[in-house]
């Protein structure tokens, strides 16, 4: 029916918009008919007087509502007309395109009739029938595909026999090659590869020659075969065998010579392998006396269908303009553009229900279904043929599906079988209430991804994984497992050989010993192996107001003090200044003792209450009082930074390292890990000490994280596993007690598994790859990992950014200022000991008497 806006207004409508177009209640339709007298030649005046008679007819049975005006032309170069409802054409390509763009601009309805292998008009815009002789369709066929997308080649291989003639291959090569503005694809780069005569035998080697000779020169992986029906899986056969049939080419066979029947389709499909895409074009065509077809048949059907449509228009609007006053019937009446769709559609459907002229020229096509089919069961484990349209001269191509089922739709929704095993982070399964699985882990996102991508569903077989597992692996969270990826076990093996499954969600490490057996993916992710060794700790710093300075630089200082107080003490004794001056040198620095005390005072920068006189003595205090300002002023800031940055144990964080403390360090290698056949197998020193030097058997992880806490033992492993056992144990103590070394050992790659000869292992990778780009596997994985806290840190660089000075740092005075105090009290002890023994003494001596 026709599409009507029914505009009520509430109230006052200012302006009203409404197309100017006559309504066909006030003023008859007008039809152009366009017969080009240069395109017909000798049959304009019969096409001409055939078509005035069926406009009589058109006029006298059609129109029982209305009537028509006809203006006939025998040129193409018209003006169109405004009032035009529609315009008949019969003229060669270019005009007929020429006359649809003028008549497009004015939204006019274009009915033509053109010659061969001419692009058809926008199906929504017009209608056109091309006069193709019978026999040669192929041509349009192809053109019309392209048209509809159906194909998107930028590049093609033609192989044909010699029933193709070389004019026909010239329009094959047209309808593939022609790039102009009204096909809305790009033409295909085209290479031609004919197959010669052979004989009437079995020997058809000459195909594979013929192909192999071409394979090196073959860029394209888009195939279009036009070969009799006999030659077609002898063809497949080549095609398979050289490995150019795989789930990125496309082979477009078209069969002339013969129908694709049930015995021919059977012989086939035994020769399709899984990821092939391959579709058909087969002639159906009849040569019944019955048929009909011919300019005057096409003639005769096109204006009875537009009088229909006209007719039924008329009833149309009769019938609303009838309901409505003459106001809202201006406001709401078709536009132009409406009646032109009306009409387009309603002789689009008498045609298709009332139509006879070549219908006896039909092409069937099918593609076939081949993917998913080797990892299911029962009746979808088959090939098969699937009718994805058809072809016939009025209406072109009608596809129901597209012409490659899995370019576009990869599975087709088709329920794929997975294995795998729970083993987290990489594959988390676990059972809800109802016993229905939920897969989650970075392996089952990637899955996921894919499934999105390849158009699949899938169902998953669980395994149990138990054997892999090490001892006491239940000292791991739920959040990680110990399960070994290194080794695969053998019924994994077995069901990816004989695809019972699409692929093992699995992460597996890649190694060239299981690629003799299975295939990989390309990496997932790539984990390396580190040491996990006790957090360093912080040294005592009761001695910090030394840690400036090294010993020997304190032993120079001692020595400097204890010389500077003699060499002070000799320069301002025997100076001929003091004499000179008179001046008496007793006290002060007249003794060595006071000298050393001067220097030391000095050094503290207390001064002293005593000036050598001389001037040799006064550049000796001068020169001391400069190193003392060095001295000083480097200390101060060495303490300040060693105030600020703690210092720790000596951590070991690398092999060498390691090596070095063997005496006092055990340790351990995660066993049957990619890690350990390295080592064990390494020419390098230093791994055949590391692997023969290990603990071989783990029967603790409690005990063996306890004795990694104590600085005893050392375990290497995984960096991602060890960073739970980190977070672990930080929950379990809230202290951070261990951490990883600086150095990375080993890359371990990690893919998902698949058969050897898997033919979506290409595209699988491209969306791996994919999904690498853009971050998203990196992205999961840190979802999965713990998250980040204070054990992250080094002591480093949490405590340098702001440091308060405690009673740990400033220990070490009071220690000093105690020891002086206990000095001082050994000291006075001492003096009141020795004077009393020198008073005893005195007491007892004879004096003499004196008067």
């Amino acid at each position: 029916m026709l599409r009507f806006q029914l505009v009520i207004a509430l109230g006052f409508v200012n302006t009203v918009w409404c197309d100017n177009f006559p309504s066909l209640l006030s003023t008859n339709a007008t039809l152009a008919i366009v017969i080009d007298r240069e395109y017909l030649g000798d049959n304009y005046n019969l096409v001409k007087a055939n078509i005035e008679n069926r406009v009589t007819i058109l006029r006298r049975d059609n129109l029982k509502h209305g009537g028509i005006n006809i203006f006939y032309y025998s040129w193409t170069s018209i003006t169109i007309r405004k009032e035009m409802s529609a315009i008949l054409s019969i003229a060669s390509c270019v005009d007929t395109w020429k006359l649809f763009k003028m008549a497009n601009a004015e939204s006019i309805l274009h009915i033509a009739i053109s010659e061969s292998d001419c692009p058809r008009l926008p199906p929504s815009q017009g209608f056109m029938i091309p006069i193709i002789a019978r026999g040669e369709e192929l041509p349009q066929i192809l053109l019309d595909l392209r048209l509809i997308k159906a194909y998107d080649w930028k590049s093609v291989v033609i192989l044909y026999d010699s029933s193709l003639g070389r004019d026909y291959v010239t329009r094959v090569l047209t309808s593939l090659i022609t790039d102009t503005k009204r096909i809305t694809t790009s033409g295909a780069a085209v290479s031609l590869i004919k197959l010669d005569e052979y004989n009437s035998g079995l020997d058809k080697t000459y195909i594979r020659d013929t192909l192999s000779s071409f394979i090196s020169k073959i860029s394209s992986t888009n195939f279009l075969v036009i070969v009799s029906l006999d030659l077609v899986v002898y063809i497949m056969q080549t095609a398979q065998s050289l490995g150019l049939m795989d789930i990125n080419s496309q082979w477009l066979y078209v069969v002339s010579d013969y129908r694709v029947d049930n015995d021919s389709a059977t012989e086939i499909l035994a020769n399709l392998k899984e990821g092939n895409n391959v579709a058909f074009i087969y002639n159906v065509s009849t040569s019944e006396t019955s048929c009909q077809d011919g300019i005057e048949c096409y003639i005769n059907e096109l204006l009875d269908a537009f009088g229909k449509a006209l007719d039924a228009a008329i009833v149309e609007e009769f019938e609303l303009a009838s309901q409505v006053s003459d106001e809202e019937w201006d406001a709401i009446k078709p536009t132009k553009l409406e009646r032109r769709n009306y009409l387009l559609n309603t002789m689009k459907i008498h045609l298709k229900k009332n139509g006879v002229c070549g219908n006896c020229t039909s092409w069937n096509i099918k593609a076939c279904n081949t993917w998913g089919k080797d990892f299911s069961t029962g009746s979808d484990a088959k090939f098969n043929l699937i009718q994805v349209g058809y072809w016939n001269l009025p209406n072109g191509p009608l596809l129901t599906d597209v012409l490659f089922l899995h370019v576009l739709h990869g599975f087709r929704g088709k329920s794929l079988p997975l294995l795998s095993f729970h083993n987290p982070p990489w594959q988390i399964i676990e059972t809800n209430g109802t016993g229905e699985l939920n897969c989650k882990g970075l392996v089952f996102d990637i899955v996921n991804e894919l499934a999105k991508s390849l158009n699949f569903t899938y169902s998953v077989i669980v395994l149990n994984s138990t054997k892999n597992e090490l001892k006491n692996s239940s000292y791991y969270n739920r959040e990680i497992s110990y399960e070994v990826t290194y080794t695969i076990p053998d019924r994994v093996i077995r069901m990816i050989q004989s695809k019972e499954v699409f692929l093992a969600a699995y992460a597996y490490t890649i190694t060239e010993e299981s690629k003799r057996r299975v295939n990989f993916t390309s990496p997932i992710s790539i984990q390396t192996y580190t040491l996990l060794t006790a957090r360093p700790k912080e040294l005592s710093r009761a001695l910090l107001f030394m840690s400036p300075f090294t010993y020997s630089t304190w032993l120079c200082l001692l020595t400097a003090i204890i010389t500077m107080g003699p060499i002070l003490y000799y320069i301002h004794k025997f100076s001929p200044v003091n004499d000179y001056h008179g001046i008496n040198v007793k006290g002060g620095l007249s003794s060595v003792y006071n000298c050393i005390w001067y220097i030391y005072g000095a050094l503290l920068q207390q001064g002293g209450l005593y000036l050598p006189y001389a001037d040799s003595a006064r550049v000796l205090i001068g020169s001391w009082w400069l190193v003392v300002l060095v001295i000083s002023t480097t200390y101060c800031g060495n303490l300040v930074a060693f105030l600020t940055f703690p210092n720790n144990d000596k951590p070991i964080t690398t092999i060498n390292e390691l090596l070095d403390r063997k005496e006092v360090v055990t340790w351990s290698i995660a066993p049957d890990t990619f890690f350990e056949y390295e080592v064990k197998t390494s020419t390098d020193p230093r791994y055949q000490a590391l692997y023969h030097g290990s603990v071989k058997s783990i029967t603790n992880m409690e005990n063996m994280i306890r004795n990694v806490e104590l600085g005893k033992h050392v375990h290497v492993d995984w960096k991602l596993r060890l960073q739970y056992v980190i977070k672990k144990q930080f929950v379990l103590k809230d202290t951070c007690s261990l951490s990883l070394a600086t150095e990375d050992l080993f890359e371990e790659r990690l893919g998902l598994v698949v058969s050897q000869d898997n033919p979506y292992l290409q595209r699988i990778n491209q969306e791996i790859k994919r999904l690498h780009q853009v971050g998203l596997i990196q992205k999961w994985l840190k979802d999965y990992l713990p998250k980040r806290d204070k054990c992250f840190k080094t002591k480093s660089s949490s405590n340098a950014n702001n440091h308060t000075v405690n009673l740990n740092d400033m220990q070490g005075c009071f220690f000093v200022l105690f020891f002086g105090c206990f000095i001082s009290m050994l000291l006075i002890c001492g003096e009141r000991f020795y004077c009393k023994y020198k008073k005893k003494h005195e007491k007892n001596a004879i004096q003499p008497f004196v008067t």
